[in-house]
């Protein structure tokens, strides 16, 4: 979409409904990707004005540490997980996990300090058991079934392997995944956008990053050295259980991008889908 269009069609919705706290949030949404990010504070606080966020009980984020991911990264990742910032839905039964890396491979020049990544793990309210676990994959969202196989084995909570370099997260079975069907449903409604899967990543990070000679980029890895094999292994763990536990940046929200820019961070962040159940 463009920007200023989405700007002045939420403006011209607010003139109506001043109060309408979804188009408070959409508005704060577009101004953020334009990087107006004092425009976007300001509604962002308008939203939790609103609706404001609640704090979690000892239980709730008892929760959030039992069905906390099993990250893993390759063992020559570049950047580090900096921050780790937890939002529980008010009113559905799921939980997301934000990933703030140091930054992304590809992207020195975008004025982003950080690379922000996405994992949602649904649950069943009564047990606490996890149901389904989707993963953020360059504007993407996966699901497998094998993911939910593989987190009962593991006292429910479910692997996730990340891309090297770019942060793509990565369900257990997401080598069975079609390239054709990681596509965006929810930028495009009429037409989904197809990405580049995981093979066509490594064929481009195999041969250089896409600016290897930025100035931001001159202490960076200039390609990934390795085959594909080599590409698609991930063995560094990462406790995340710990990394939460340390910050306790957790709240419960409907409004996870104005959490996070309100409450916990404070440096630029790129904004992201905030619900899997917000894709058509």
């Amino acid at each position: 979409e463009n920007y200023q269009t989405a700007i002045d069609n939420y403006k011209r919705g607010l003139q109506l409904e001043p109060d309408n706290v979804y188009y408070h949030n959409r508005l704060g949404y577009a101004f953020h990707l334009e990087r107006r990010l004092k425009d976007a504070s300001r509604e962002y606080a308008k939203v939790l004005e609103l609706d404001p966020s609640q704090r979690v009980t000892s239980e709730e984020f008892d929760l959030v540490l039992k069905l906390a991911p099993r990250v893993y990264t390759h063992p020559n990742e570049f950047f580090n997980l900096e921050d780790v910032v937890v939002i529980l839905h008010p009113r559905e039964h799921i939980i997301e996990y934000s990933f703030f890396w140091d930054d992304d491979i590809n992207f020195p020049e975008d004025n982003d300090p950080t690379d922000h990544e996405k994992v949602w793990i649904e649950y069943e309210p009564e047990s606490g058991k996890m149901v389904t676990v989707y993963t953020y994959f360059h504007r993407a969202i996966l699901s497998t079934k094998e993911a939910l196989e593989d987190a009962m084995n593991h006292k429910n909570r479910a692997r996730i392997n990340v891309q090297w370099g770019g942060h793509g997260s990565l369900p257990i079975g997401w080598e069975k995944i079609p390239s054709e069907n990681i596509i965006i449903k929810y930028a495009y409604i009429q037409k989904p956008d197809r990405i580049k899967d995981m093979r066509t990543r490594y064929d481009e990070h195999s041969k250089s990053i896409r600016k290897p000679n930025h100035p931001l980029a001159k202490n960076w890895s200039k390609r990934f050295e390795g085959g594909w094999e080599e590409y698609t292994k991930f063995t560094k763990n990462i406790d995340l259980p710990k990394m939460i536990e340390k910050k306790k940046m957790v709240m419960k929200s409907r409004w996870s991008n104005a959490v996070i820019d309100q409450y916990f961070l404070d440096y630029q962040f790129f904004p992201k889908i905030e619900w899997p159940t917000d894709v058509p």
